[in-house]
């Protein structure tokens, strides 16, 4: 059943739309997350559930109770900004029970319900420091729990990790994770970051330009994008111009090669793209796959990963393969097979 509802949601300012035709419903204790570039409109939607922002239009409700002219602190909702946002002149303890202590709670109740975050976030050791005393990723764990402290309806999240180095939002993102499901919290997170989106999330909203592009788990989102913003958008993606052949059994040509697409809808003779994850391709010929040959262009590196860019007939492709020590590796300029299955690639 659903808990948040965003109902047919528009934002503008004057003549630029920010958020348009936005509708999703969230259950209780579900992770979505907002994923999409810098002015797609998700942190709008975030304010606007948050209060900080009013729709020009459309309805939020939680729990069945509408919320949209209502201001943020009319809100039972907790919010997490990207820069930590923690009071420098109080200690941890006093940041996390500062909520509580401005709607009235009892000294002993605010004590302890910030011994219990302190344990919730694991730095129960460092109540009486000062927000500069702490790292990076602890004033963000801070700023996690003085949201949850006063138990909210819903958890937002805008961008929260995206301050910290690359080691430090893994870590952290598991921690949010492991909080999100321990206290069966709904949360909206919103990040620019696909693997943020695809390790932490239940269900994704790909956005662009104000609009949802799709929504979906996040095996939906990567395995079977609806759009082309979205294939691109969500992880590697080899995009190449085929001509069709044969529509019926979605057969299709690059240059002089023939391939068939395991996923294709109306062919109508409209320009038409093959799409398929570099991880999908090997090397070498397999008799009952697609096989493309072409020509070696570079070899990167990426440590585990080593990436091959092979031109085919004018088009560069990608293949993605595991770094072996022994491994021989092609040279720039080499001939080169490529397969990958049937099932593997769609039409665009």
């Amino acid at each position: 059943m659903s808990y948040l509802e965003l109902t047919n949601i528009h934002k503008s300012y004057g003549n630029a739309v920010a958020v348009e035709d936005f509708n999703l419903s969230v259950t209780q204790g579900e992770f979505v997350s907002f994923l999409g570039p810098s002015g797609c409109g998700k942190t709008t939607t975030l304010r606007m559930i948050a209060g900080f922002e009013v729709p020009t239009s459309g309805h939020i409700t939680i729990n069945g109770n509408d919320l949209t002219h209502l201001p943020p602190n009319k809100r039972n909702v907790g919010m997490v900004f990207q820069s930590y946002a923690l009071f420098p002149n109080m200690t941890v303890s006093e940041n996390i029970g500062y909520g509580l202590k401005v709607v009235g709670k009892p000294k002993n109740e605010i004590a302890k319900r910030v011994e219990e975050m302190l344990a919730l976030i694991h730095l129960q050791e460092l109540g009486k420091r000062y927000p500069n005393q702490l790292s990076g990723g602890q004033q963000q764990r801070v700023a996690l729990a003085r949201a949850l402290a006063f138990q909210p309806q819903v958890l937002l999240l805008d961008e929260p990790l995206s301050a910290l180095d690359a080691k430090i939002r893994v870590e952290l993102r598991h921690e949010i994770r492991r909080i999100q499901q321990q206290l069966g919290i709904t949360t909206i997170y919103v990040t620019h970051d696909q693997e943020e989106a695809l390790s932490l999330s239940d269900r994704i909203v790909v956005m662009s330009q104000g609009r949802m592009e799709q929504v979906g788990t996040p095996g939906e989102i990567y395995n079977f994008p609806t759009t082309e913003f979205v294939a691109k958008f969500v992880g590697q993606i080899n995009l190449l111009p085929v001509e069709v052949q044969n529509p019926a059994e979605g057969v299709v040509k690059i240059g002089s090669q023939l391939i068939r697409a395991g996923q294709y809808g109306h062919l109508n003779g409209k320009p038409v793209r093959l799409a398929v994850r570099p991880e999908e391709l090997n090397p070498g010929f397999i008799e009952g796959s697609n096989n493309l040959n072409g020509i070696v262009e570079t070899i990167t590196y990426l440590g585990a990963i080593v990436r091959i860019r092979v031109e085919v007939e004018g088009h560069p492709i990608s293949l993605d393969v595991f770094n072996e020590r022994r491994m021989k590796m092609p040279v720039a300029g080499d001939l080169f097979q490529v397969n990958f299955p049937v099932d593997a690639c769609w039409l665009l």
